[in-house]
């Protein structure tokens, strides 16, 4: 660690008897999960797939490209977690170091609240825009070994679990059998404002299945379309190769969609299969329009609204981490939110690049409530840089990391 650094034990002092909560992005899930960023354009896929030179036909071949590379193995589950534990000294090893760095922010989390007084709050909230269920699975995990605590999706029912906000304002307490004295026991509440992997829709709701048939179903149809895709190009360079910005021309993008839309035309019964299919999926698309679907708009501004209430309590905490703003809902709410003089926010940047990024964005906000994590990229006495990584976080929830 960099020697100009905030120490656990402050960074803890001050999440002490707050309302705590988490902003979580794609940067929490990188090594498991691909990022958005296409090299080949020099931009990320929402920037591209948001252009107004697309029209119809090419989003939806750009939909197949989005379900192929970045949702259809999203789903993370137990047969994942031991599949990637077989290998986690081979070339797994670093997908299985987001499972444990995730196990290990949660188990540090359950731990902090624990010594919460029995006067406060023992909750914290993780937004996130994630639509993986590396949480999930975590959550199952941890529920294994620590019996008194709450892990809260928003979900309520049984062999049907369906999605409400209505599900999060909850007071969870336990009282042994030989006393009557109630005790609040940790409770995370997991807000998924991009949608999740694990939903579908159930007529005007939204329903909750680890069931991975659908997504099957879904993923037969777009390996059919991708042998078709390898033919073409520039699709395939640009999209499912490790080319950047240098191994193609400056009329890169002209060709690119010229190249959709002759894939359209040449596969249109069977994309028109696929996009009837991954229209039961609830996650956002990847423009920022975000939306087709009511049902799922409403959720979406449903759990907006939940994290502005969030922040504008007092005493409140935000911690961001592995998030770009680039959902422009989120940063006026958060920019909005700056304004509750008893907001304090932490946001933990990967590198020098990503901090001055931010902070550019935030530039405008004339507060002295915003702390940009870690103060200091340079090496330590190891030689060592400091990132703002998964470690980082943990090393500031009060984790060992010279192990």
């Amino acid at each position: 660690m960099s020697k100009k650094e905030l120490y656990p034990t402050q960074f803890l002092n001050d999440l002490q008897g707050k309302n705590i909560n988490f902003l979580i992005g794609s940067g929490a899930s990188a090594g498991l999960i691909r990022t958005l960023d296409i090299p080949a354009l020099g931009e990320s896929f929402e920037d591209f797939y948001s252009s107004k030179k697309l029209n119809f036909e090419q989003q939806k071949v750009l939909d197949f490209i989005w379900f192929q590379l970045w949702i259809k193995d999203t789903l993370v589950n137990h047969d994942t977690a031991i599949e990637l534990y077989k290998e986690k000294d081979g070339i797994s090893q670093p997908k299985w170091n987001v499972l444990r760095n995730y196990y290990h922010f949660i188990d540090n989390l359950v731990e902090f609240l624990n010594l919460e007084g029995y006067d406060k709050p023992k909750r914290a909230n993780i937004f996130t825009t994630n639509y993986d269920s590396i949480f999930e699975l975590i959550f199952d995990l941890i529920s294994l070994n620590k019996r008194l605590v709450y892990f809260n999706d928003g979900s309520r029912g049984f062999f049907n679990r369906y999605i409400s906000t209505e599900n999060f304002n909850l007071n969870i307490s336990h009282s042994a059998v030989t006393d009557s004295f109630q005790r609040n026991i940790p409770t995370i509440n997991l807000l998924k404002i991009h949608g999740s992997i694990t939903w579908d829709k159930s007529e005007d709701k939204i329903k909750v299945s680890m069931d991975p048939e659908m997504l099957k179903d879904i993923s037969l149809v777009a390996n059919e379309l991708y042998d078709k895709v390898k033919r073409y190009d520039l699709i395939s360079n640009v999209f499912f190769k490790s080319a950047t910005d240098e191994d193609i021309d400056d009329n890169a993008k002209e060709k690119l969609l010229k190249e959709l839309s002759s894939f359209y035309a040449a596969n249109n019964d069977k994309i028109e299969e696929f996009i009837l299919k991954y229209s039961q999926l609830q996650v956002v698309n990847p423009t920022k329009e975000k939306f087709k679907e009511t049902v799922f708009q409403q959720n979406y501004y449903q759990m907006l609204r939940m994290l502005s209430f969030e922040l504008e309590k007092k005493n409140s905490v935000l911690i961001v981490f592995g998030f770009s703003f680039a959902d422009e809902h989120i940063k006026e709410i958060v920019k909005r939110s700056l304004i509750n003089p008893y907001l304090k926010m932490y946001v933990i940047c990967y590198d020098e690049a990503s901090k001055e990024k931010i902070e550019e964005m935030f530039q405008d906000i004339q507060t002295n409530s915003i702390e940009y994590l870690p103060y200091s990229f340079k090496e330590d006495n190891q030689g060592e840089v400091c990132h703002g990584d998964f470690k980082y976080l943990n090393y500031l929830l009060g984790e060992d990391n010279n192990e």
